[in-house]
Protein backbone atom coordinates (compact mmCIF):
# COMPACT_ATOMS: atom_id res chain seq x y z
CA UNK A 1 0.00 0.00 0.00
CA UNK A 2 1.51 3.53 -0.83
CA UNK A 3 1.80 4.96 2.57
CA UNK A 4 3.04 8.92 0.90
CA UNK A 5 5.83 9.70 -1.57
CA UNK A 6 8.95 10.89 0.48
CA UNK A 7 9.98 14.35 -0.88
CA UNK A 8 13.63 16.27 -0.77
CA UNK A 9 11.93 19.18 -1.94
CA UNK A 10 7.93 20.37 -2.23
CA UNK A 11 6.70 23.73 -2.82
CA UNK A 12 3.27 24.38 -2.25
CA UNK A 13 2.05 27.36 -4.49
CA UNK A 14 -0.47 30.25 -4.16
CA UNK A 15 -2.36 28.81 -1.02
CA UNK A 16 -4.11 30.44 1.43
CA UNK A 17 -1.84 30.25 4.66
CA UNK A 18 -3.15 30.42 8.18
CA UNK A 19 -0.35 30.46 9.72
CA UNK A 20 -1.42 30.71 13.71
CA UNK A 21 0.92 33.13 14.50
CA UNK A 22 -1.62 35.81 14.89
CA UNK A 23 -1.03 37.41 11.90
CA UNK A 24 -4.04 37.46 8.91
CA UNK A 25 -4.17 34.84 6.33
CA UNK A 26 -2.14 35.22 3.65
CA UNK A 27 -3.50 34.50 0.25
CA UNK A 28 -1.58 33.62 -2.39
CA UNK A 29 1.75 32.49 -0.81
CA UNK A 30 4.58 29.91 -1.70
CA UNK A 31 5.41 27.24 0.80
CA UNK A 32 8.62 25.70 0.78
CA UNK A 33 9.54 22.26 2.05
CA UNK A 34 13.04 20.81 2.35
CA UNK A 35 12.65 17.06 3.39
CA UNK A 36 10.75 17.49 7.06
CA UNK A 37 11.69 21.40 7.47
CA UNK A 38 10.02 24.36 5.91
CA UNK A 39 12.33 26.39 5.19
CA UNK A 40 10.64 29.59 3.12
CA UNK A 41 6.92 30.95 3.12
CA UNK A 42 6.07 34.35 1.48
CA UNK A 43 3.96 35.72 -1.70
CA UNK A 44 4.21 33.96 -4.27
CA UNK A 45 5.67 36.41 -6.50
CA UNK A 46 8.54 36.79 -3.97
CA UNK A 47 8.76 32.63 -3.30
CA UNK A 48 11.64 31.44 -5.26
CA UNK A 49 10.75 27.87 -6.17
CA UNK A 50 13.58 25.33 -6.40
CA UNK A 51 14.59 23.47 -9.41
CA UNK A 52 13.31 19.99 -9.28
CA UNK A 53 11.13 20.84 -6.50
CA UNK A 54 7.83 19.10 -6.49
CA UNK A 55 5.23 21.82 -6.90
CA UNK A 56 1.41 21.22 -5.10
CA UNK A 57 -1.44 23.36 -6.20
CA UNK A 58 -2.12 25.17 -3.23
CA UNK A 59 -5.02 27.66 -5.49
CA UNK A 60 -8.21 28.08 -3.34
CA UNK A 61 -6.82 25.90 -1.33
CA UNK A 62 -5.99 26.42 2.62
CA UNK A 63 -2.49 25.34 4.23
CA UNK A 64 -2.65 25.30 8.37
CA UNK A 65 0.16 23.41 11.22
CA UNK A 66 -1.24 19.54 11.50
CA UNK A 67 -3.57 19.10 14.40
CA UNK A 68 -3.17 17.80 17.67
CA UNK A 69 -5.33 15.59 19.23
CA UNK A 70 -4.43 16.46 22.92
CA UNK A 71 -6.21 13.40 25.00
CA UNK A 72 -6.08 10.50 23.08
CA UNK A 73 -5.06 6.19 24.32
CA UNK A 74 -3.35 4.36 21.20
CA UNK A 75 -2.49 1.32 23.05
CA UNK A 76 -5.96 -0.60 22.39
CA UNK A 77 -7.08 -3.67 20.62
CA UNK A 78 -6.28 -2.80 17.02
CA UNK A 79 -4.21 0.48 18.02
CA UNK A 80 -1.27 -0.11 15.97
CA UNK A 81 -3.59 -0.24 12.84
CA UNK A 82 -5.91 2.84 13.89
CA UNK A 83 -2.55 4.73 14.12
CA UNK A 84 -2.91 5.61 10.34
CA UNK A 85 -6.47 6.96 11.07
CA UNK A 86 -5.05 9.92 12.70
CA UNK A 87 -2.34 11.02 9.76
CA UNK A 88 -5.17 10.21 7.30
CA UNK A 89 -7.69 13.04 9.30
CA UNK A 90 -4.84 15.61 9.34
CA UNK A 91 -4.13 14.57 13.13
CA UNK A 92 0.06 14.76 12.87
CA UNK A 93 0.44 14.85 16.81
CA UNK A 94 -1.36 13.32 19.62
CA UNK A 95 -0.53 13.39 23.60
CA UNK A 96 -0.70 9.80 25.15
CA UNK A 97 -2.83 9.97 28.36
CA UNK A 98 -2.42 6.04 29.31
CA UNK A 99 -0.59 3.20 27.76
CA UNK A 100 1.82 0.36 28.01
CA UNK A 101 5.00 2.20 27.43
CA UNK A 102 7.18 -0.38 25.53
CA UNK A 103 4.76 -0.69 23.46
CA UNK A 104 4.42 3.08 22.98
CA UNK A 105 7.86 3.24 22.70
CA UNK A 106 8.50 0.76 19.96
CA UNK A 107 5.32 2.23 18.06
CA UNK A 108 7.25 5.59 17.88
CA UNK A 109 10.57 4.01 16.71
CA UNK A 110 8.62 2.70 13.94
CA UNK A 111 6.66 5.99 13.15
CA UNK A 112 10.29 8.14 13.20
CA UNK A 113 11.97 5.25 10.99
CA UNK A 114 9.26 5.47 8.45
CA UNK A 115 7.66 1.85 9.13
CA UNK A 116 4.97 2.70 10.39
CA UNK A 117 2.28 4.95 9.14
CA UNK A 118 1.37 7.28 12.51
CA UNK A 119 1.58 10.33 14.52
CA UNK A 120 3.75 12.70 16.49
CA UNK A 121 2.85 10.50 20.50
CA UNK A 122 4.08 12.36 23.66
CA UNK A 123 2.87 10.37 26.13
CA UNK A 124 2.59 9.73 29.68
CA UNK A 125 2.82 5.62 30.06
CA UNK A 126 0.76 4.23 33.17
CA UNK A 127 -0.64 6.64 34.93
CA UNK A 128 -1.43 7.06 38.63
CA UNK A 129 -4.54 5.64 39.82
CA UNK A 130 -6.08 5.42 43.50
CA UNK A 131 -7.27 1.59 43.18
CA UNK A 132 -6.67 -1.40 40.52
CA UNK A 133 -7.82 -0.28 36.86
CA UNK A 134 -7.59 -2.54 33.50
CA UNK A 135 -5.93 0.35 31.89
CA UNK A 136 -1.69 0.43 32.63
CA UNK A 137 -1.32 2.41 35.67
CA UNK A 138 0.61 2.46 38.95
CA UNK A 139 -1.69 2.16 42.17
CA UNK A 140 -0.69 4.86 44.58
CA UNK A 141 -2.44 4.91 47.77
CA UNK A 142 -0.47 7.37 49.75
CA UNK A 143 2.17 10.15 49.50
CA UNK A 144 5.05 7.53 49.87
CA UNK A 145 3.62 5.30 46.99
CA UNK A 146 3.20 8.91 44.76
CA UNK A 147 6.72 9.91 45.37
CA UNK A 148 8.09 6.25 44.10
CA UNK A 149 5.87 6.10 41.43
CA UNK A 150 6.60 9.21 40.11
CA UNK A 151 10.29 8.21 40.80
CA UNK A 152 9.92 5.23 38.52
CA UNK A 153 8.21 6.94 36.00
CA UNK A 154 11.01 9.15 35.50
CA UNK A 155 13.19 6.19 35.88
CA UNK A 156 11.21 4.82 32.68
CA UNK A 157 11.58 8.20 30.60
CA UNK A 158 8.06 9.39 29.93
CA UNK A 159 6.93 12.56 28.89
CA UNK A 160 4.81 13.32 31.46
CA UNK A 161 2.91 12.41 34.37
CA UNK A 162 -0.94 11.38 34.59
CA UNK A 163 -3.07 11.46 37.80
CA UNK A 164 -6.13 9.91 37.63
CA UNK A 165 -9.54 10.26 39.36
CA UNK A 166 -9.12 8.07 42.58
CA UNK A 167 -5.43 9.32 43.64
CA UNK A 168 -6.04 10.57 47.46
CA UNK A 169 -5.53 14.30 48.25
CA UNK A 170 -2.12 13.30 50.19
CA UNK A 171 -0.70 11.36 47.56
CA UNK A 172 -1.79 13.81 44.85
CA UNK A 173 0.25 16.53 46.43
CA UNK A 174 3.13 14.60 47.16
CA UNK A 175 3.34 13.55 43.46
CA UNK A 176 3.06 17.31 42.31
CA UNK A 177 6.01 17.59 44.57
CA UNK A 178 8.43 15.29 42.94
CA UNK A 179 7.30 15.54 40.07
CA UNK A 180 8.25 19.41 40.11
CA UNK A 181 11.66 17.91 41.33
CA UNK A 182 12.19 15.66 38.25
CA UNK A 183 10.93 18.28 35.73
CA UNK A 184 8.01 16.66 34.74
CA UNK A 185 4.73 18.08 34.23
CA UNK A 186 1.66 16.43 35.05
CA UNK A 187 -1.79 16.32 33.41
CA UNK A 188 -4.87 14.33 34.35
CA UNK A 189 -7.89 14.42 36.41
CA UNK A 190 -9.33 16.08 39.31
CA UNK A 191 -8.23 13.86 42.72
CA UNK A 192 -10.88 13.44 45.53
CA UNK A 193 -10.94 16.46 48.21
CA UNK A 194 -8.98 18.35 45.62
CA UNK A 195 -10.14 21.92 43.99
CA UNK A 196 -9.82 22.84 40.32
CA UNK A 197 -7.82 26.20 42.35
CA UNK A 198 -6.14 23.69 44.74
CA UNK A 199 -4.96 21.48 41.73
CA UNK A 200 -4.19 24.88 39.08
CA UNK A 201 -1.68 26.46 42.38
CA UNK A 202 0.09 23.45 42.78
CA UNK A 203 1.25 23.13 39.09
CA UNK A 204 -1.09 20.60 37.09
CA UNK A 205 -0.23 21.51 33.40
CA UNK A 206 -3.34 20.67 32.19
CA UNK A 207 -7.26 19.35 33.88
CA UNK A 208 -9.00 17.24 31.86
CA UNK A 209 -12.68 16.68 30.92
CA UNK A 210 -13.41 19.55 32.87
CA UNK A 211 -14.03 17.53 35.98
CA UNK A 212 -14.43 18.83 39.32
CA UNK A 213 -15.46 22.11 37.27
CA UNK A 214 -18.90 23.85 38.88
CA UNK A 215 -21.27 24.82 36.37
CA UNK A 216 -22.97 28.27 36.67
CA UNK A 217 -27.12 27.49 36.66
CA UNK A 218 -30.15 29.70 37.88
CA UNK A 219 -32.23 28.81 40.93
CA UNK A 220 -34.86 27.10 38.35
CA UNK A 221 -32.03 24.65 36.55
CA UNK A 222 -30.22 24.00 39.96
CA UNK A 223 -33.41 22.48 40.84
CA UNK A 224 -33.99 20.68 37.74
CA UNK A 225 -30.55 19.05 37.92
CA UNK A 226 -30.35 18.21 41.65
CA UNK A 227 -32.16 15.01 40.96
CA UNK A 228 -29.50 13.47 37.94
CA UNK A 229 -28.24 9.97 38.03
CA UNK A 230 -24.88 9.60 39.61
CA UNK A 231 -23.24 9.11 36.54
CA UNK A 232 -23.74 12.36 34.54
CA UNK A 233 -23.27 13.84 38.13
CA UNK A 234 -19.91 12.76 37.97
CA UNK A 235 -19.61 13.89 34.46
CA UNK A 236 -20.71 17.02 34.24
CA UNK A 237 -20.23 18.75 37.50
CA UNK A 238 -22.40 20.01 40.22
CA UNK A 239 -24.56 23.03 39.43
CA UNK A 240 -24.52 26.33 41.43
CA UNK A 241 -25.76 29.72 41.12
CA UNK A 242 -22.79 30.98 42.35
CA UNK A 243 -20.63 32.63 39.84
CA UNK A 244 -17.49 31.32 38.70
CA UNK A 245 -15.83 34.15 37.24
CA UNK A 246 -12.97 34.43 39.60
CA UNK A 247 -12.14 30.36 39.18
CA UNK A 248 -11.58 31.12 35.42
CA UNK A 249 -9.99 34.17 35.98
CA UNK A 250 -7.20 32.16 38.45
CA UNK A 251 -6.86 29.01 36.24
CA UNK A 252 -5.93 32.17 33.11
CA UNK A 253 -3.24 33.44 35.71
CA UNK A 254 -1.77 30.39 36.09
CA UNK A 255 -1.97 29.62 32.18
CA UNK A 256 -3.23 26.54 33.52
CA UNK A 257 -4.97 24.67 30.10
CA UNK A 258 -7.74 22.77 30.02
CA UNK A 259 -8.97 19.84 27.96
CA UNK A 260 -12.83 19.66 27.61
CA UNK A 261 -13.14 16.11 25.01
CA UNK A 262 -16.83 17.31 24.45
CA UNK A 263 -16.96 15.06 21.84
CA UNK A 264 -16.59 11.96 24.40
CA UNK A 265 -18.59 13.61 27.14
CA UNK A 266 -21.74 13.49 24.78
CA UNK A 267 -21.52 9.70 24.97
CA UNK A 268 -22.71 9.91 28.80
CA UNK A 269 -24.77 12.49 28.15
CA UNK A 270 -27.08 10.39 25.51
CA UNK A 271 -27.23 7.24 27.69
CA UNK A 272 -29.05 5.00 28.15
CA UNK A 273 -29.14 5.63 24.70
CA UNK A 274 -26.56 5.03 22.26
CA UNK A 275 -26.40 6.69 19.26
CA UNK A 276 -23.74 9.20 18.58
CA UNK A 277 -22.49 11.18 15.63
CA UNK A 278 -19.74 8.83 14.89
CA UNK A 279 -21.72 5.49 14.54
CA UNK A 280 -21.67 7.10 10.51
CA UNK A 281 -17.90 5.50 11.17
CA UNK A 282 -17.89 2.44 12.66
CA UNK A 283 -16.38 0.37 10.12
CA UNK A 284 -13.25 1.36 11.17
CA UNK A 285 -14.00 0.29 14.51
CA UNK A 286 -12.67 -3.72 15.49
CA UNK A 287 -14.85 -5.86 17.39
CA UNK A 288 -12.50 -6.65 20.32
CA UNK A 289 -12.58 -2.69 20.82
CA UNK A 290 -15.70 -2.40 20.99
CA UNK A 291 -15.41 -5.33 23.53
CA UNK A 292 -12.55 -3.30 25.51
CA UNK A 293 -14.22 -0.18 25.68
CA UNK A 294 -17.93 -2.38 26.43
CA UNK A 295 -16.14 -3.38 29.42
CA UNK A 296 -14.66 0.20 30.51
CA UNK A 297 -17.68 2.29 30.23
CA UNK A 298 -20.84 -0.25 30.70
CA UNK A 299 -22.83 2.00 31.80
CA UNK A 300 -25.01 0.75 35.34
CA UNK A 301 -28.11 -0.53 34.39
CA UNK A 302 -30.17 1.78 36.89
CA UNK A 303 -29.99 4.79 34.41
CA UNK A 304 -33.07 5.91 34.27
CA UNK A 305 -34.61 5.39 30.18
CA UNK A 306 -35.06 8.88 29.87
CA UNK A 307 -32.02 10.17 31.36
CA UNK A 308 -30.74 11.55 27.91
CA UNK A 309 -33.46 14.65 28.40
CA UNK A 310 -31.63 15.53 31.64
CA UNK A 311 -27.97 14.90 29.99
CA UNK A 312 -28.60 17.03 26.95
CA UNK A 313 -29.31 19.69 29.10
CA UNK A 314 -26.49 19.12 31.16
CA UNK A 315 -24.44 18.74 27.75
CA UNK A 316 -25.30 22.22 27.13
CA UNK A 317 -24.39 23.59 30.68
CA UNK A 318 -20.83 21.86 29.47
CA UNK A 319 -20.75 24.21 26.34
CA UNK A 320 -21.41 27.06 28.10
CA UNK A 321 -18.81 26.63 30.57
CA UNK A 322 -15.88 26.06 28.12
CA UNK A 323 -17.44 29.36 26.31
CA UNK A 324 -17.12 31.34 29.87
CA UNK A 325 -13.48 29.82 30.48
CA UNK A 326 -12.62 31.25 27.06
CA UNK A 327 -14.07 34.55 27.48
CA UNK A 328 -11.91 34.37 30.59
CA UNK A 329 -8.66 33.44 29.10
CA UNK A 330 -8.06 29.92 30.09
CA UNK A 331 -5.91 28.64 27.24
CA UNK A 332 -7.51 25.20 25.56
CA UNK A 333 -6.62 22.13 24.08
CA UNK A 334 -8.58 20.19 21.85
CA UNK A 335 -8.61 16.07 23.05
CA UNK A 336 -11.14 13.80 22.22
CA UNK A 337 -10.78 10.91 24.35
CA UNK A 338 -10.28 8.50 21.45
CA UNK A 339 -10.89 5.56 20.82
CA UNK A 340 -14.22 6.02 22.27
CA UNK A 341 -17.31 5.51 20.07
CA UNK A 342 -17.92 8.81 19.28
CA UNK A 343 -13.62 9.72 19.03
CA UNK A 344 -12.70 7.46 16.75
CA UNK A 345 -8.74 8.25 16.07
CA UNK A 346 -8.30 11.48 14.00
CA UNK A 347 -12.14 11.47 13.33
CA UNK A 348 -12.72 12.46 16.59
CA UNK A 349 -10.80 15.69 16.50
CA UNK A 350 -12.85 17.50 13.80
CA UNK A 351 -15.99 16.62 15.79
CA UNK A 352 -14.31 18.30 18.53
CA UNK A 353 -13.38 21.36 17.13
CA UNK A 354 -16.79 21.82 15.88
CA UNK A 355 -17.98 21.23 19.55
CA UNK A 356 -15.80 23.82 20.67
CA UNK A 357 -17.37 26.71 17.67
CA UNK A 358 -20.73 25.19 19.33
CA UNK A 359 -19.26 26.28 23.03
CA UNK A 360 -18.89 29.72 21.64
CA UNK A 361 -14.94 29.77 20.61
CA UNK A 362 -14.16 31.27 17.13
CA UNK A 363 -12.88 29.07 14.61
CA UNK A 364 -9.50 30.37 14.98
CA UNK A 365 -9.73 29.76 18.37
CA UNK A 366 -10.94 25.78 17.95
CA UNK A 367 -8.57 25.56 15.58
CA UNK A 368 -5.35 27.23 17.79
CA UNK A 369 -6.35 24.59 20.91
CA UNK A 370 -5.32 21.76 18.06
CA UNK A 371 -2.20 23.33 16.46
CA UNK A 372 -0.79 26.73 18.40
CA UNK A 373 -1.61 25.78 22.08
CA UNK A 374 -0.47 21.98 21.82
CA UNK A 375 2.90 23.51 20.60
CA UNK A 376 3.06 26.10 23.16
CA UNK A 377 1.76 23.33 26.34
CA UNK A 378 5.29 21.41 25.38
CA UNK A 379 7.10 24.53 24.91
CA UNK A 380 7.92 23.18 21.40
CA UNK A 381 6.77 26.32 19.52
CA UNK A 382 10.68 26.64 18.04
CA UNK A 383 9.41 24.03 16.14
CA UNK A 384 5.46 23.35 15.80
CA UNK A 385 2.36 24.91 15.86
CA UNK A 386 3.13 27.42 13.13
CA UNK A 387 3.68 27.88 9.25
CA UNK A 388 6.60 29.63 9.49
CA UNK A 389 10.53 29.23 8.20
CA UNK A 390 12.55 26.49 10.32
CA UNK A 391 9.62 24.80 11.37
CA UNK A 392 8.75 21.11 10.96
CA UNK A 393 6.91 20.63 8.04
CA UNK A 394 3.69 19.10 9.98
CA UNK A 395 0.94 20.94 7.42
CA UNK A 396 -2.59 19.84 6.65
CA UNK A 397 -3.51 21.58 3.13
CA UNK A 398 -7.13 21.93 3.24
CA UNK A 399 -9.89 22.30 0.09
CA UNK A 400 -12.02 24.89 2.02
CA UNK A 401 -11.30 27.68 4.30
CA UNK A 402 -11.62 26.66 8.20
CA UNK A 403 -11.92 30.11 9.08
CA UNK A 404 -15.34 30.11 7.83
CA UNK A 405 -16.47 27.05 8.54
CA UNK A 406 -14.49 25.06 10.93
CA UNK A 407 -15.90 21.48 9.62
CA UNK A 408 -13.92 22.78 6.34
CA UNK A 409 -11.09 20.65 8.77
CA UNK A 410 -12.32 17.71 6.92
CA UNK A 411 -11.74 18.71 3.62
CA UNK A 412 -8.02 17.54 3.12
CA UNK A 413 -6.10 17.62 0.31
CA UNK A 414 -3.07 16.42 1.63
CA UNK A 415 -1.15 15.91 4.66
CA UNK A 416 2.66 16.61 4.86
CA UNK A 417 4.71 15.33 8.27
CA UNK A 418 7.83 13.54 8.50
CA UNK A 419 9.12 14.48 4.68
CA UNK A 420 6.48 12.98 3.41
CA UNK A 421 3.26 14.06 1.36
CA UNK A 422 0.16 12.06 1.64
CA UNK A 423 -1.98 13.59 -1.02
CA UNK A 424 -5.86 12.19 -1.35
CA UNK A 425 -5.29 9.32 -3.09
CA UNK A 426 -2.74 7.95 -0.03
CA UNK A 427 -5.20 9.00 2.27
CA UNK A 428 -7.54 7.25 0.95
CA UNK A 429 -5.45 4.02 1.05
CA UNK A 430 -4.68 4.56 4.26
CA UNK A 431 -8.41 5.19 5.68
CA UNK A 432 -9.14 1.46 3.40
CA UNK A 433 -6.45 -0.34 5.21
CA UNK A 434 -7.22 0.99 8.59
CA UNK A 435 -10.72 -0.10 7.39
CA UNK A 436 -9.60 -4.05 6.51
CA UNK A 437 -7.91 -4.21 9.63
CA UNK A 438 -10.63 -3.64 11.45
CA UNK A 439 -12.91 -6.44 9.81
CA UNK A 440 -10.01 -9.21 9.58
Amino acid sequence: MTVGVALQLVAIAHATVIDMTGAPPRPDATVVIDGARIVSVGTASTVRVPPGARVIQGRGRFLIPGLWDMHVHTVSPSGRSMLALYIANGVTGVRDMAGEWTTLQAWRREIAAGTLVGPRIVASGPYLEGHDNIIPHIEVRTADDARRAVDSLSAMGVDFVKVHSAVPRDAFFAAMREAKERRLAVAGHLSPGVTVVEASDSGQRSLEHLLGFVNFCTAAESVAFAGVDPLRRIVFGSCRTTDQTAVYAHLARNATWVTPTLTASYEFAMLPKTAVPADSLARFISDSLRGFLTRIFDPPPQLPADGDVLGRRLYAKRLETVGALYRAGVPMLAGTDAPMRNSPPGFGLHEELLDLVRAGLPPLAALRAATYEPARYFEALDSLGTVVPGKLADLVLLDADPLVDIRNTRRIAAVFTRGRVYDRAALDQLLAGAERAAHR
